[in-house]
């Protein structure tokens, strides 16, 4: 397969990857002016039974399945002796590139993602359909924030075919139940143990198995004395503890039983005390009650008071990134602009440089006319987030404010049809 051969109603644009089954690459669909994902079975494994039928049961697998944050079944069959299955295209970021850039994502945003996921396997389970793979390589969030679940090229294969592809199984035993890794029978409760693993590493930004083979990982699953994920990152929320090493205990019986239990404790916990939110890192109800306030006074635009509530807030709970994001924005409101910066820059920094809150720091900038200066933050989003459109948005709007031209669009590659409109649709995190 190459770029600009023809695949029924899809050509081919550009390769993304291959594996030891076959390859995948993006491909435009004449028929929807859509761009896909098009994965193909090599030629040397055109004629062998073993692989055509893991092959076919995938793309059964993704034809049965219909969830806003799974990725979904376009097209599958056999053209001209190849093997292909054609699937949305997920315009975003694997998660493992995200921590590994970002580190441990903010609790808060961390949960919601894991229920998203939580939410897609409860809906796979439903139908029979066991991942078997789930890791963060597997997970993308797209460029406006949707939460979306691929390759179920394992899911479900038999043994004897799955023993024949190196690396399918040993390659993801970082991401493995102990059951898994053991060779035993698996059920629904694997899959489970391998999404507490994926939610420790957005906890923490670090990976609970540690080992240079499967025999070391296999060892210190069977150990189960994993760090709780508040005492490698004090931003998260003891109670967010108990969910995640439960999910990781060594035996099938100790953990949640199925997905709909554990979507159901999600729940439970974004509504009660230790959810995650500002007011549960604070170090009594009552600085709590002081920061609610704060808020209300600011969304009602009484800066005064709410500046007042913030500051006192702050005197107890200094090292928070989000008091100190509410003073910038409201010194900024108050046109103290030193203040304002000085505050901002400081959640920045306590943050860890998350975006969230470099974009605070931008549009305030540029409320507050410093373009220059506005340009240079919404670039750092951008240089990390290249789609990121809220930072697009006040680039264009800079740009518009100092007369400049808008820049230049690429050309389009030699062949290549210019991608359809953003498909509608898909969850995300609320």
């Amino acid at each position: 397969m190459k770029v600009h051969d023809k695949l029924r109603s899809f050509l081919i644009l550009e390769e993304l990857g291959h594996g030891g089954m076959g390859g995948v690459y993006i491909g435009y669909d004449f028929n929807t002016h859509q761009l896909v994902a098009v994965k193909t079975l090599f030629q040397e494994f055109a004629n062998d039974e073993a692989y055509i039928k893991r092959f076919q049961r995938e793309a059964n697998v993704y034809r049965g399945l219909n969830h806003a944050n799974i990725v979904h079944y376009v097209d599958s069959g056999i053209e001209a002796g190849t093997h292909y299955i054609a699937l949305e295209f997920v315009a975003g970021k694997p998660l493992d590139a995200i921590l590994k850039n970002g580190g441990a994502m903010p609790p808060k945003k961390a949960l919601e993602v894991f229920e998203c996921l939580v939410d897609a396997i409860r809906h796979a389970h439903e139908k029979s359909v066991i991942h078997r793979d789930l890791k963060p390589q597997n997970v993308v969030i797209s460029h406006d924030g949707v939460v979306k679940l691929l390759d179920f090229g394992v899911a479900q294969a038999d043994d004897d075919i799955l023993k024949t592809v190196t690396g399918s199984i040993l390659g993801t035993f970082f991401y493995s139940s102990p059951e898994q890794n053991q060779g035993k029978k698996i059920d629904a409760r694997s899959d489970l143990y391998s999404l507490g693993l994926v939610f420790y590493e957005m906890l923490t930004g670090k990976r609970a198995l540690v080992g240079n083979d499967l025999l070391q990982v296999t060892m210190a699953q069977m150990k189960s004395n994993f760090t709780p994920p508040s005492a490698i990152n004090t931003a998260v929320p003891k109670s967010y503890d108990a969910l995640c090493l439960k999910l990781m205990e060594k035996s099938p019986d100790k953990r949640f039983q199925n997905a709909t239990d554990l979507l159901a404790e999600i729940r439970k916990l974004k509504l009660s005390p230790g959810s995650g939110s500002v007011e549960d890192s604070f170090d009594s109800e009552e600085t709590a009650k002081l920061w609610v306030q704060a808020k209300e006074a600011f969304k009602a635009k009484d800066f005064d008071t709410s500046l007042k509530l913030t500051e006192e807030v702050a005197r107890k709970m200094d090292s928070s990134p989000d008091v100190h994001c509410l003073l910038g924005k409201l010194y900024a409101a108050k046109e103290v602009t030193q203040k304002a910066l000085e505050h901002f820059k400081k959640s920045i920094a306590l943050s860890g440089g998350d975006s969230q809150y470099v974009l605070y720091y931008g549009i305030s900038l540029f409320e507050m006319k410093m373009f220059d200066a506005a340009r240079l933050e919404f670039k750092k989003i951008l240089d990390k987030d290249p789609m990121n459109p809220y930072a697009s948005r006040y680039m264009h709007l800079i740009r518009q404010a100092l007369g400049e031209p808008a820049p230049a669009r690429p050309a389009a590659a030699p062949g290549r049809p210019p991608a359809g409109p953003a498909k509608p649709g898909g969850r995300r995190p609320n």
